[in-house]
C-alpha cells in the first residue's frame, strides 16, 4: 500500500518531444527538384528532371503546401523529350506536414506526370506521421508501422491497374544543431495485402520474399501487358531541424519483376513472359 501510494505521489515525468516536427510560415514560397536516374539491368535508361514549385497557404487553421507542378524533362540515349507542358498542365493539389495536416495523393490523370507526383509525396510520407517519424525523439531509435501500406497509383490510360504494398519502418540516424538524419524503409510485408490480378502472379519472383507490386497496363490492338514481383524503397532525408522541412534527400527504389506481354484483357494467351529488373536512385533537393 505504502510503495502504490508511493508511486502515486511521484512527479510526472515529461514525455521526450521529437525534434521531427514541420512549422510552416503562411507566404512562405520554395522550390524542389526531382532528378531520377533509371536503370535497366544494370544499364543506364534514362534520366529526368521535374521541378515544383510551394506556396504556404492557411486552411481553416491548418498550413498546407501548394504544389505547383512547373517543368519536367527526361533525357533517354542522348534524346532530351519535354514534359513541361504536362507539368504546366497538373492542376495545383494540396500537402502537408503539420499534425492537423495530410499527405493525399491527387488524381493521376496525366501518364507523364505520375512518377515524379508519386515520388514527391513518397518522400514526404518518409518524414511524416505516416512513417512514424513525428515519434523518433533520439538517434538510433527506430519504429516500425503495425501494418503494411497498400498503395494505388493507377492514372487510367497507361497504368490501368497499379497496386503495391509495403512495410514501413523508420530511424532516426542522425541529429545535430541544425538538421536530422532519418532512414525510412519501404519493404515487402511478411503477409501478403495483395490480390492477384492473375492466376500465378503470388508465386514470389526474388527467391521467397512475397511479390508485393503488381501492374496492368495497355500493349496496344486490344491487347494488356501485366507486371508482377518484388518492389522496395529506402529513402535517406535530412530535415532542417528549426522548422522541419526536407532540405536534400535520396531514395533507392528497387523492383524484381515478371513481365507478361501482349496477353488477351483477362490475362491468358501472352506471347510471351520475361523477367525485368529496374533500379531508380531519386534525389530531392530544395533549390530556393
Amino acid at each position: 500500500m505504502r510503495l502504490c501510494l508511493a508511486l502515486f505521489l511521484l512527479p510526472a515525468v515529461a514525455a521526450a518531444q521529437s525534434p521531427v516536427k514541420r512549422t510552416y510560415q503562411t507566404g512562405e514560397r520554395y522550390k524542389y527538384q526531382l532528378e531520377t536516374t533509371a536503370y535497366r539491368k544494370g544499364t543506364l535508361n534514362a534520366v529526368t528532371y521535374a521541378v515544383c514549385e510551394i506556396t504556404v497557404v492557411d486552411s481553416a487553421g491548418v498550413p498546407w503546401e501548394e504544389v505547383r507542378w512547373l517543368s519536367n524533362f527526361s533525357i533517354a540515349k542522348g534524346d532530351t523529350t519535354d514534359h513541361t507542358p504536362d507539368a504546366l498542365a497538373t492542376p495545383a493539389y494540396r500537402i502537408s506536414l503539420h499534425d492537423g495536416g495530410a499527405l493525399p495523393m491527387p488524381p493521376l490523370r496525366n501518364a507523364a506526370m505520375t512518377g515524379a507526383i508519386t515520388d514527391f509525396n513518397t518522400f514526404y510520407v518518409a518524414v511524416g506521421k505516416q512513417s512514424r517519424a513525428t515519434e523518433l525523439v533520439r538517434p538510433g531509435m527506430r519504429l516500425a508501422k503495425q501494418y503494411p501500406v497498400k498503395g494505388d497509383f493507377a492514372n487510367g490510360s497507361t497504368i490501368l491497374k497499379g497496386e503495391d504494398c509495403l512495410q514501413i519502418s523508420v530511424e532516426m540516424t542522425g541529429l545535430d544543431k541544425s538538421t536530422i538524419q532519418l532512414q525510412t524503409n519501404f519493404m515487402p510485408p511478411a503477409v501478403p495485402c495483395l490480390t492477384s490480378l492473375l492466376p500465378g502472379m503470388e508465386k514470389p519472383v526474388a527467391g521467397d520474399t512475397l511479390n508485393n507490386f503488381q501492374m496492368q497496363f495497355p500493349a496496344g490492338q486490344g491487347l494488356m501487358n501485366f507486371q508482377y514481383g518484388r518492389e522496395y524503397f529506402i529513402i535517406r532525408s535530412t530535415v532542417q531541424r528549426k522548422s522541419g522541412y526536407i532540405r536534400e534527400a535520396v531514395m533507392e527504389n528497387g523492383l524484381k519483376l515478371q513481365l507478361k506481354l501482349n496477353c488477351k484483357e483477362d490475362g491468358t494467351a501472352c506471347a510471351r513472359e520475361v523477367p525485368f529488373e529496374i533500379y531508380r536512385e531519386v534525389r530531392l533537393k530544395r533549390i530556393r
